[in-house]
């Protein structure tokens, strides 16, 4: 059994705007026409201009479009052309948009470098074009030009402003930017875009306490009454009084829609949700056309579990912004979520499409493939290709080590988690780093230690595979540190605890786990797990009844509770929950699997067979559906078949140990002692800390009458579990027989009989004793 855990790519809806001082420029700088400057462009040209730079709040593509028409109409000229061809570029979407955007920017470059070249002491001009640079990622030529329009404006709030933005959000330079909004504040007390973009500096920063009241202030600062953007205007409008009010008033509105979204996100990072929403539902109502707010409402909801709204939400993104990747992914997260993983992976899959360099669309899909559906090497394939993207994408390389761990391939899965760890800071650092001087944590370093602490969580549990007991609990001390208030290292350390045979420090860890996350069901189901690995089933399946109440939707809690059931010897009731499995994830392989080994138990092996068959049909390479149509072979009496599947199983996955341990018990019913004794040498070399593999082969090498080889593998055995009755009871037997040591063979028969007074074959092996010793 493995844990199971959701891994989510984070929210992506952050849109950093620049908004500065509307008016005129050449009113504010005082600056006259160029003698060669054209005339006022026609009305008609003039209405896709204000089209083309989002006055009317229209979608990416009608901007495109009208972007398109303002060129190709040979009206505009100089920096008004130039910026036309930036807004089409910003505003293009769907598949080749990079390539198209990028000679949409190279062109305004140059007609903007070429109008520098004109009009060298133009500031609007270096204005223009930095804010192209800073469109195509060039922050330094950015804020070079922006520094250069300070110079020669420095009165005006509008080039500090966006040299800020530059600083905050592509230099990350908090301090610089708040400095620069700082001056543009001493200038104009109410620029509203200085106290929006101040306030999103702080947010970035953490300091809520200082973010809120500037976001605050800059919406007392508008006006109290606020129309809706204007998306309709007619050409003869467009020039006209009424015109140039109503595209006016559009950048008021346009203005305050954005002070809303970046409130509600600040809100949004406080967990204050109902708050959130009610600001993005404003921004959405002033501009409508905008999918920022739709997102990231839709991922306020996603919050409150509401998935049916958020789904709304995201699906009204992704209609205003057709190419909007991160819709597409936040809408997968909701589908994902809600138990729709079809439409999930639908999402992910296009999220994928539109940004292909992108690895986390692949990371999302991946996870869906092997937490609800059970198609690991689907997952295992998305996770490759993630990290071909990006060979240190963190998230891909633990989810895959999780997903190799659901192979059984432990191994496999600590390669992983060591290359994620190494990737991140160590536990020393973390902590060093963590607390600021305030007291709070750092937010940049508390991200990554909750992904440390996710890693050093899955690699301590791939070290409970590995019987790695006291490799797991440094882990899981490790993670606690890094996260104090998270369950799961509690969960970890407390499986690990009963694994050792230590129930009071494990019931303790693991009761703490569920004080801290009560209304969490992964949190009763990683507890079942830890009962389910000690067989203590009842236990276990009381914890999965309790995570199907919080969370009555997730398969695989259902599959695990049915397996509980299986192993209590409730066939039917075990069949009713694998039912239930399928019917939330109906091509779900792994409920196929259980369905069909709990069918054979039940000897309706017609219903076995055809349920191993589906889930080969579903994933043909499957090491573990081989591997349970042996199993049933082995209950139908047909000894020849299982070893065929066997063998391909094997031939799959060859470092599955299960595969040996159990095609050895096949060897040992045919009397195949060379055979059974040879897998399991195999099983041993991937599990040498499994204390019942020796206790096998000891057995095995007893009936080949090897009393010397049997005692060594039972001592083996003791050594790695001191007091486990097995071992204790059949050495003292071997050894009687060998005869070296008989004060070792009495004094294993007393320590067994300590163990399990009642024990008849302990009895006898002590009278053997007692009689060889005459």
């Amino acid at each position: 059994m493995t844990t199971w855990r959701r891994l989510f790519a984070p929210a992506l809806f952050a849109v950093f705007v620049a908004i500065g001082t509307t008016g005129s420029w050449s009113e504010a700088l005082g600056q006259a026409k160029r003698k060669d400057e054209k005339p006022a462009v026609e009305p008609l040209v003039q209405q896709y201009v204000e089209v083309c730079q989002g006055f009317t709040g229209a979608p990416a593509p009608e901007k495109v479009t009208a972007c398109t028409e303002a060129i190709q109409s040979g009206k505009l000229t100089g920096g008004e052309l130039a910026l036309v061809y930036l807004n089409r570029g910003l505003s293009e979407n769907g598949k080749g948009s990079e390539v198209r955007a990028k000679a949409d920017y190279k062109s305004a470059i140059r007609i903007m470098t070429e109008a520098i070249n004109g009009s060298p002491t133009n500031a609007f001009l270096y204005i223009q074009r930095g804010s192209i640079y800073q469109s195509i990622g060039e922050a330094d030529r950015a804020i070079l030009d922006y520094s250069d329009a300070i110079r020669l404006a420095p009165n005006q709030t509008y080039p500090l402003i966006n040299r800020a933005i530059v600083l905050y959000s592509r230099k990350d330079n908090n301090e610089g930017a708040i400095a620069d909004l700082n001056a543009a504040l001493r200038i104009n007390a109410k620029e509203i875009s200085a106290w929006v973009n101040r306030g999103i500096v702080y947010r970035k920063k953490g300091d809520f306490a200082r973010a809120l009241p500037d976001f605050d202030e800059a919406i007392k600062l508008l006006p109290p009454k606020i129309d809706p953007v204007q998306t309709k205007l007619t050409s003869d409008a467009a020039s006209s009084p009424t015109g140039k009010a109503t595209a006016a008033t559009n950048q008021i509105a346009l203005l305050a829609a954005f002070a809303r979204q970046q409130r509600g996100m600040a809100l949004y990072d406080l967990d204050q949700y109902d708050k959130a929403i009610a600001d993005f539902t404003e921004s959405i109502r002033l501009n409508p056309a905008n999918a920022a707010p739709w997102v990231s409402r839709g991922w306020a909801y996603l919050r409150k579990d509401d998935f049916k709204k958020a789904i709304s939400d995201f699906t009204d993104a992704i209609r205003a912004a057709p190419g909007m990747a991160s819709a597409y992914m936040q809408r997968g997260i909701a589908y994902h979520r809600s138990g729709d993983s079809d439409n999930a992976i639908a999402d992910y899959t296009e999220a994928h499409a539109l940004v292909p360099q992108d690895p986390l669309p692949l990371v999302n899909r991946g996870i869906v493939y092997y937490t609800k559906k059970g198609k690991f090497d689907d997952a295992i394939a998305d996770f490759d290709r993630a990290l071909q993207l990006n060979p240190k994408e963190i998230s891909a390389l633990i989810n895959r080590g999780v997903t190799y761990r659901q192979k059984n391939d432990p191994d496999r899965a600590l390669r992983d988690f060591n290359v994620a760890l190494k990737l991140g800071m160590n536990t020393a650092e973390i902590l060093k780093e963590l607390k600021q001087a305030d007291g709070k944590r750092n937010p940049k370093v508390a991200e990554i230690a909750d992904q440390v602490s996710q890693a050093l969580y899955q690699r301590g549990m791939a070290y409970i595979d590995k019987l790695e007991y006291d490799l797991a609990i440094a882990d899981f001390d490790n993670a606690a540190q890094l996260t104090p208030d998270d369950p799961r290292p509690l969960l970890g350390r407390g499986a690990a605890h009963l694994r050792q045979d230590e129930p009071e420090k494990a019931m303790a860890d693991l009761n703490e786990a569920i004080k801290r996350a009560p209304n969490q069901a992964y949190v009763y189901f990683e507890r079942g797990t830890a009962f389910h690995r000690v067989e203590d089933y009842k236990r276990a399946r009381a914890d999965y009844d309790q995570a199907i109440k919080l969370d009555s939707k997730e398969p695989l809690t259902y599959i695990n509770r049915g397996m509980a059931s299986t192993f209590l010897g409730e066939i039917d009731t075990a069949i009713d929950d694998f039912n239930t499995a399928l019917e939330y994830a109906p091509d779900n392989v792994s409920a196929f699997i259980q369905r069909s080994y709990a069918y054979a138990l039940k000897k309706d092996f017609p219903k076995a067979i055809a349920d191993i068959r589906e889930a080969l049909k579903l994933t043909p390479e499957n090491a573990t559906a081989y591997y349970y149509l042996a199993l049933i072979n082995m209950l139908r009496g047909d000894q020849d078949a299982a070893l065929r599947e066997f063998e391909k199983a094997e031939r799959i996955d060859p470092t599955n140990a299960r595969i040996f341990a159990s095609r050895a018990m096949l060897y040992s019913q045919l009397g195949d002692l060379e055979a059974e004794i040879d897998d399991l040498g195999k099983d041993i070399k991937l599990r040498p800390r499994n204390p019942s593999s020796y206790v096998s082969r000891g057995t095995a090498f007893f009936n080949k009458g090897d009393y010397a080889r049997a005692v060594a593998d039972f001592s083996e055995a003791l050594s790695l579990a001191p007091m486990s009755l097995e071992p204790l009871k059949n050495r003292c037997l071997a050894g009687a027989i060998v005869g070296q040591d008989m004060a070792q063979a009495r004094a294993d028969c007393d320590a067994a009989l300590r163990l399990a007074p009642g024990d008849p074959f302990v009895f006898t092996n002590r009278g053997f004793v007692e009689l060889k010793q005459g």
